[in-house]
Formats: C-alpha cells, sequence, structure tokens
C-alpha cells in the first residue's frame, strides 16, 4: 500500500512538471526553481573542481553569470577528488571535469530541490572525453555556461534548431553561443524578484570551499569498479530517473526521493546520441 501511494505521488509529481514545462517554456524558467534568498543581489559560492585546462572556461561563466542584478557567483578553489560523483556541498555549485567516458553526454548539470521547491545543491559535470576532443572545442565554453545557468533555475531560451541564433548559450545552437544575453539576466530578475524566508545558500566564508569530497565516490575509470552499469553515481540515465522530453541534443529528467526531495538533471547528448 505504501509503495503504491508513493507512485502515484510519483506519478502525479512528474505530470505537474511536465505541464510546468509546456506552460514556461516561453520564458525558459525551469519550473518554479530557484535559490532561496533574503535579499537580492545575493552571492552563490562556486567549488571549482576542475583541471587547470578548465580555468578560463569556468572563470568566465562565473564572471558572465555575475553580470546579473540579482546575482552575484564567487568561485573558490575546490578539491579535484570524487570528480566522477562530483557532489556538492550544500548551499553551493560545485564544477567538475573527468574522462567519464564516451557514455554519450558532453555536459550534465543537476540541482535538488527541497520541498518548498528552493534549490539546495548544484553541480556541472564536463566530459573531458569528448569535449578535449577537435570535434567539440568549440563547445567548451558554451557548455559551461548552459549547465551553470541550468544550476541557477534556467531553462533553455530556445528549442528552435531552425531558427535564428539567439546569441545565448541557453538557445539551441550547434556549437553552443558561449555567453548568456540581455533576456537570460531579465528572466533572472524575474525568477528572483520575490524575496524568501531563508536562504538555501551558503555564503561564501561559511565554508572552506574544498568541494566536500564525496565519501569515497568512485573515481574508477567507466568498468573498472564503479556500480553495475560501469558509471559514477549519478552518471547513467538509469540513475536521472524519468525523462521530460528530449528536443535534438538535450534532455530533461527527474527523480524523486521517497521523502520528496526532487533531483532535476540537464543532459547535452553528444552526435549521434
Amino acid at each position: 500500500m505504501l509503495k503504491s501511494s508513493f507512485t502515484r505521488v510519483l506519478f502525479g509529481a512528474v505530470v505537474a512538471a511536465l505541464a510546468l514545462v509546456a506552460s514556461l517554456s516561453a520564458d525558459h524558467s525551469w519550473g518554479p526553481y530557484q535559490w532561496a534568498r533574503q535579499a537580492n543581489p545575493f552571492t552563490l559560492t562556486v567549488v571549482d573542481s576542475t583541471t587547470v585546462d578548465w580555468d578560463d572556461e569556468v572563470t568566465n561563466s562565473v564572471r558572465d553569470w555575475s553580470v546579473s542584478s540579482v546575482l552575484d557567483m564567487r568561485k573558490v578553489e575546490g578539491s579535484t577528488d570524487g570528480a566522477r560523483q562530483c557532489k556538492p556541498p550544500s548551499g553551493q555549485i560545485r564544477i567538475c571535469n573527468l574522462t567519464y567516458g564516451f557514455v554519450g553526454w558532453v555536459g550534465l548539470a543537476g540541482i535538488t530541490i527541497d520541498p518548498n521547491g528552493h534549490i539546495t545543491t548544484g553541480y556541472t559535470k564536463l566530459n573531458d572525453s569528448y569535449l578535449n576532443s577537435a570535434s567539440y572545442s568549440s563547445w567548451r565554453q558554451g557548455v559551461v555556461c548552459q549547465e551553470v545557468g541550468h544550476d541557477i533555475g534556467l531553462d533553455h531560451q530556445d528549442e528552435d534548431f531552425d531558427n535564428d541564433p539567439l546569441k545565448s548559450c541557453m538557445d539551441y545552437q550547434d556549437p553552443l553561443w558561449p555567453t548568456p544575453n540581455a533576456h537570460d539576466y531579465d528572466q533572472l530578475e524575474a525568477i528572483y524578484a520575490h524575496l524568501d524566508s531563508y536562504n538555501s545558500y551558503v555564503t561564501l566564508g561559511e565554508t572552506d570551499g574544498e568541494g566536500g569530497g564525496d565519501s569515497g565516490g568512485c573515481n574508477a575509470p567507466p568498468g573498472k569498479g564503479c556500480n553495475k552499469l560501469g558509471f559514477g553515481p549519478g552518471n547513467s540515465q538509469s540513475e536521472w530517473g524519468i525523462s521530460l522530453g528530449r528536443r535534438g541534443r538535450h534532455e530533461k529528467f527527474i527523480r524523486i526521493d521517497a521523502d520528496g526531495t526532487r533531483h532535476i538533471t540537464f543532459v547535452t547528448w553528444a552526435d549521434g546520441h
């Protein structure tokens, strides 16, 4: 009976999420989700757990999103340990890179949502197996920009591959544009127009910035000691939950825990997947 009740709750939540996707596509927010904060602008810590060859792209994206009038991002250096799982510290965003393998996806972004609908953690994973190749070199900056945009509550600004590019990293185009545009900043102002009674982020200085190891998360190469699918936690489609729809290279998934915690995963697929 409990299992049946939970299944009905899960189904209802997924239906509601699908309705939100349809109704909010014009303004490109990802449902009602945002970081809770008691004042604007708020300072969101980004733990940089990437290797040195990603320094420019991460620095550029932190700077570009901080142009927003409601949001300031501050980068802190974090450990590269546990990059396969890339578990973010509570109240922060973490960015990792690794040769995750030719597993189909180029980049991932994930957010965790509390029962009040507020983001409590975010992460971005950059798959060097693709992004270090010549075929994807022009995607590197755009992938970082878009995945971090998802981490702060933005959906894709446009999902039509055939119209004129909007010159935004949140637009569907090949390759991705490397920066946000004015409409992205306007959308952030709309998302964060109201204030909350608590903060779901952790201010810089309240953490050591190490990126929180992940309790021995799997860093073995794919197929060499991770879970039965050969991927570390969070890197395989079976772990992302139910698909909320795919268009071209991009797909969204939702997983809902028994306690109601929601996990949203945004996937950028490689060519041919």
